[in-house]
């Protein structure tokens, strides 16, 4: 078998979290005050750290990029918006199947961990919750390269002979390059929030039309 851990990114790979984060991005914004706080195109801004859509996107300094992330998720969380949004179909089916062939399988995300765990842990996907990681209450894992670097720390899969082993799965370019970054290989899911052809340029080794896909390729 050519990989022995899996890494999934959550939003946009395996959970279809865009009719929740939109919502919250646009409650955020109404509290901060932009003058027009309805968002026609919200693909780009899943993915990155809340805070730093605000001050990408809407030019907002740090602090108010911090606002607007309490916000977000006083929607997001505190009013129950991120228990609505479905995961994708094939997402249970596929990690399972991976668990059956002696797959870690785990998530890293740039979702908030505390918010990622709930939300997991109460969708039926079999993903144990100390395997879902992201930025951490204290601080320490801020961006997709310290958040998947802490996992493969943390479960053994750190030296260059382990990483061979190991693949990460997601939507985005940022995605990609994280592995990279890492040290590992990369898959992406063409039906998230980034296109074929924005994968394949951050060097993903595969673009899955469907999650069963990633089967096969771990497989190998």
């Amino acid at each position: 078998m050519k990989y022995h851990c899996v890494l999934f990114d959550l939003d946009g790979t395996l959970l279809n979290s865009k009719e929740g984060v939109w919502r919250s991005f646009e409650y955020a914004l109404e509290k901060l005050g932009y003058p027009e706080p309805k968002i026609e195109d919200i693909e780009p801004l899943i993915g990155p750290p809340i805070e730093q859509v605000f001050t990408k996107y809407y030019g907002y300094s740090k602090e108010d990029g911090w606002r607007g992330h309490d916000f977000y998720q006083e929607e997001y969380v505190t009013h129950g918006r991120m228990y609505k949004d479905p995961f994708f179909d094939g997402a249970a089916e596929t990690v399972e199947a991976l668990r059956s062939l002696g797959c870690t399988v785990g998530i890293c995300t740039n979702k908030g961990e505390p918010t990622a765990r709930k939300i997991v842990g109460k969708s039926g996907v079999n993903i144990d919750e100390d395997h879902v990681y992201g930025p951490d209450t204290a601080g320490t894992r801020t961006n997709k390269i310290e958040i998947i670097n802490a996992f493969l720390e943390d479960y053994g899969y750190h030296t260059p002979e382990k990483k061979a082993g190991v693949l990460m799965v997601g939507d985005r370019y940022y995605d990609i390059e994280g592995a990279q970054a890492c040290g590992i290989d990369a898959a992406g899911v063409a039906f998230g929030n980034g296109t074929r052809e924005e994968l394949l340029n951050a060097g993903a080794i595969a673009v899955v039309d469907h999650m069963m896909e990633l089967v096969e390729i771990v497989k190998g």
